[in-house]
């Protein structure tokens, strides 16, 4: 293979490269369901916020701090939201989103690895996974957070 050739064939596009408009609608199908996520695990939160204060105070790791994390984590989601729906801030809400759900995933490990028989704190019908299926189903969302990440680069 010549130089030239090798030079062709790095210079063509993938058959799987996505347009820039292909690119930007898979973003923000990302963004919608981290929206969507998090505004109904915020308001599961505050719905039931007795409950949540409870379950966070008998949490080895942040008992603590309950009180303080029974407010800060469902503004912290609907701010996300937030940066998610504004189209200057999306690609630093989903990096934020990125942070967040790596943190909740490294809380699920240690809940797993302790032994706890919590229930889960994140509301409506995602409290009824396993800590297990839990780690799983934000291992997608990280997933999903990385991918669009990759497709919104400047």
């Amino acid at each position: 293979m010549t130089l030239s050739n090798m030079e062709t064939t790095l210079s063509k596009k993938s058959a799987f490269a996505l347009s820039a408009k292909k690119k930007e609608l898979i973003f923000d199908v990302i963004t919608f369901v981290f929206i969507m996520l998090f505004v109904y695990t915020a308001a599961s939160k505050f719905m039931a916020f007795d409950r949540f204060t409870k379950v966070l105070g008998k949490s080895p790791l942040l008992g603590h701090f309950n009180i303080l994390l029974a407010y800060l984590i469902p503004i912290t989601e609907l701010i996300l939201s937030g940066l998610l729906l504004i189209n200057k801030t999306k690609r630093t809400g989903l990096f934020f989103s990125l942070l967040l759900m790596i943190v909740f995933t490294v809380y699920l490990v240690y809940m797993v690895n302790s032994g706890s028989t919590l229930p889960c704190l994140c509301g409506g019908v995602i409290s009824s996974l396993s800590w297990t299926q839990h780690i799983f189903f934000n291992m997608i969302f990280i997933a999903l957070a990385v991918f669009g990440l990759r497709l919104y680069k400047k």
